[in-house]
């Protein structure tokens, strides 16, 4: 990016301001003001968002509505420096560019962790609709002091809205938008009595395809899901209160998780026979490769789905003026049967056939939380957590024909083309993860201005993995299947015996700081962290190959202002910070599949901004902007297909392996630059009726997706989604018109260099939200 744009993002982050909303839970009450102030959870007890010392950004439910967006990744497009990738190598949310190393293998942890109504989650997604959302709290930079080994470099903190025994109320959603999308949710609030209540809350959702395969006539890309949440609040006393939470949700997608297309074919293709063969047909199907291809030539078919499902109690009982909380919880991830190609050309050269893996967690935290307003502010306490990936019913099962379509295998005058089972038959993966912590975090006020902050957790992790294989019957060794014009000759293989992995350890995470408030309203804060993400044994679940992958750390030092001015109308928050990590937990791409592995030496630095200015009681505007140079210090990895300009390859000493020095590159998926803006309009018609619009407008800068490889990148884009409507002041019905990526900006979720093929070939992997969305919308409450 040139100095230019530079100086125009900024600009914006810095000069566009808006009010913050209104978010609360019934245990914030006494702590909102009338001034429109965020209450977070950020440090587990409900506090104003200026008063939280971290770097820690916020965003009610009600803003979410408005802004038009249905899922939960598209929070990215409210905060700079949230991104979310649905690729293995860029899987999950990331903050201040580092995320989560993703990849097939089975125990991979996350460096961003989600927390829905104070439960850990592992895995999976339990919001797959905003409908009921109370807040979204992004906590940049390590937060495992008191939220665990997933949350080394940061938190999704989601708390969802809660039953309230004092009214009946509900409330009616429907939207419909482009490439029949239909989005409907609806929830009722009922008192049980008059200190309890249970609320229910449902949701259906459903797209068409957006990718066409022209090969097999199809449309990929479409989803399907739904799925519903059960709260019950019993309030006994002041002291004493149980909260009972169930959820359960499905979707159904039609094509594969990988959805291909061609960027660029292999630097052979002009003198390969192989590579001419596979590509042939591509101007007779209509098809030119590069980044605006939207067209797919996969010849296998391929979908996916799965059943997301949990439980959890959160039991608070009054002890004098301490707090004890009991939160258990329970969650379970069931995969279905999966049919995927990842060459991206029309011929079987490979498919996969995986039965899908499940999941379980169970988690136990008990923490004591001091009195708000005393000397000393603290929670302390203990967790405990289980995670099981696979069972032994959850195999992997895929074939490569490595030189189809030729025959080079004479079967007494029947001409067959090599298969080889490349995950050994039927491959099965199974990890158990087992961790304990204990931890203490707090605050001393020395006096009214200033306080000093710390915390302290250790943990120590078990964990344990296994792979074994057997025989696919359905190919078998030295079998000949006929399925394709070629017929196809298995290659003997034997399977593989059980293979067992194990690692523990223990260390801590941690932080040290302090705040000063010049005045009440603007306070100076400062901290240095230490995050901690527990080593891990895997096998891969394509081919079973082993990983021991180290403890990472990281030292994060963050120096920031909050601040209010002009009667809290404007808000400006900012922070620099420095991040060093040891040992970083990353997933690389080796030709076949993605393997977590450790990079030597990682630096992320930068700064972030968010601003909002309420104009008028009418309008308002906000803006954020994110600036994080991420950059290798020491990484040794396989070497790409084609090296960047700078960078050479060697051999190891095995003489084989090619590897290169990533040195200086920056993180796969992650901006240097990302901004976002947005203007909130609200205009009395009458008594009865109001107009309302908003708009907000995304940029992230360039990306690449492979250290060290010249092709595997994405130029930066921006993003405007508008959302108007007319309705009742009170929000008891609206009408509503939206548009989402309002210009049609194509982007991807990751440009990759394409396996199994010569060098030089790459897919983009395409994302429902690189396409315009219009929609229409209609909501009713009571």
């Amino acid at each position: 990016m040139n100095a230019t744009k530079f100086v125009l993002l900024a600009g914006i982050a810095i000069g566009t301001l808006s009010t913050p909303a209104l978010a609360q839970d019934s245990a914030a009450d006494d702590v909102a003001s009338t001034s429109g102030d965020i209450i977070v959870t950020a440090s587990r007890r409900a506090e104003r968002l200026q008063e939280v010392p971290i770097a820690v950004s916020a965003v009610t439910g009600d803003q979410l509505a408005k802004s038009g967006f249905q899922k939960l990744n598209d929070i990215q497009y409210q905060f700079s420096g949230v991104q979310f990738g649905s690729s293995p190598n860029d899987s999950g949310f990331r903050l201040r560019g580092v995320g989560s190393a993703g990849g097939f293998s089975s125990s991979s942890e996350q460096n961003v962790g989600t927390v829905v109504d104070n439960v850990v989650i592992p895995f999976g997604n339990p919001v797959n609709s905003l409908g009921d959302l109370e807040r979204v709290e992004v906590l940049k930079g390590p937060q495992g002091t008191q939220f665990g080994k997933n949350a080394s470099s940061g938190v999704i903190n989601i708390t969802t809205r809660r039953p309230d025994p004092t009214m009946l109320s509900g409330k009616g959603f429907v939207s419909y938008g482009s490439l029949n999308e239909w989005n409907a949710n609806g929830s009722i609030n009922l008192p049980v009595s008059e200190n309890s209540a249970l609320a229910v809350f449902g949701f259906y959702r459903k797209i068409d395809g957006f990718l066409k395969n022209v090969y097999r006539g199809e449309k990929w890309g479409g989803e399907e899901s739904y799925g519903a949440r059960a709260k019950f609040l019993l309030e006994g006393s002041d002291d004493f209160s149980i909260y009972l939470i169930g959820d359960y949700s499905k979707i159904d997608r039609k094509g594969p998780g990988q959805l291909w297309t061609l960027n660029r074919l292999p630097d052979s293709i002009a003198y390969n026979p192989l590579m001419q063969a596979r590509f042939a047909n591509l101007s007779a199907l209509g098809v030119t490769p590069g980044f605006a291809n939207d067209k797919s030539v996969e010849d296998y078919e391929g979908y996916t789905s799965e059943q997301n499902y949990g439980a959890s109690v959160e039991i608070n009982l009054g002890l004098g003026d301490y707090n004890l909380t009991s939160v258990t919880a329970w969650r379970r991830l069931d995969e279905g049967p999966q049919r995927f190609a990842i060459d991206a050309t029309s011929m079987p050269v490979f498919t996969a056939q995986p039965t899908g893996v499940d999941q379980t967690f169970l988690s136990q935290e008990l923490r004591i939380s001091s009195p708000a307003g005393s000397a000393l502010e603290f929670t302390g306490g203990v967790y405990a957590s289980r995670r099981k990936v696979g069972d032994g019913n959850d195999f992997n099962r895929a074939q490569l024909r490595p030189a189809y379509p030729f025959a080079t295998i004479d079967l007494g005058g029947l001409m067959a083309t090599p298969v080889i089972a490349i995950s050994g038959g039927q491959g099965n993966t199974q990890t158990r993860s087992d961790s304990l912590a204990a931890f203490f975090d707090g605050k001393y006020h020395l006096n009214d201005r200033l306080a000093v902050i710390g915390g302290l957790r250790y943990q120590y992790d078990w964990v344990k993995a296994q792979y074994f294989s057997i025989i696919d019957p359905n190919y078998a060794p030295a079998t000949v299947e006929f399925a394709y014009a070629v017929p196809g000759f298995v290659v003997p293989y034997t399977a593989a015996d059980e293979l067992k992995g194990s690692t523990k350890k223990g260390s801590w995470s941690g932080r040290f700081g302090g705040e000063f408030k010049i005045t009440p309203d603007v306070m100076l804060f400062g901290t240095i962290a230490r995050g901690y993400l527990g080593p891990t044994v895997t096998f891969s679940g394509l081919t079973g190959t082993r990983t021991n992958v180290k403890p990472q750390t990281v030292r994060d030092i963050t120096v920031g202002i909050k601040s209010q001015l002009f009667d809290r109308a404007v808000t400006f928050n900012a922070n620099v910070f420095f991040d060093k990590y040891k040992n970083l937990q990353t997933s690389v791409f080796n030709g076949v599949e993605f393997l977590t592995e450790n990079a030597g030496g990682f630096d992320a630095k930068g700064f972030e901004i968010d601003a909002s200015w309420r104009v008028s009681p009418e309008f308002s505007l906000n803006g954020g902007f994110t600036y994080s140079d991420t950059k290798f210090t020491n990484y040794v990895t396989a070497c790409p297909g084609v090296v960047k300009s700078g960078y050479t390859c060697y051999l190891a000493d095995d003489g084989v392996t090619s590897l290169v020095q990533a040195k200086g590159e920056p993180l796969s998926g992650a901006p240097k630059y990302s901004a976002t803006f947005g203007a909130d309009l609200r205009l009395p018609v009458t008594d009865t009726l109001q107009f309302d619009w908003s708009a907000n407008f995304y940029y992230r800068s360039r990306v690449q997706y492979a250290v060290a490889d010249a092709y595997a990148y994405q130029k930066g884009y921006g993003t405007i989604g508008l959302n108007a409507g007319i309705g009742h002041p009170d929000g008891n019905w609206r009408v509503g018109v939206f548009a989402r990526n309002l210009l049609d900006q194509r982007f991807h979720a990751a440009v990759i260099s394409l396996p199994f093929a010569d060098a030089g070939g790459y897919v983009n992997w395409m994302t429902r939200e690189g396409r315009r969305t219009i929609g229409v919308s209609a909501q009713m409450q009571f």
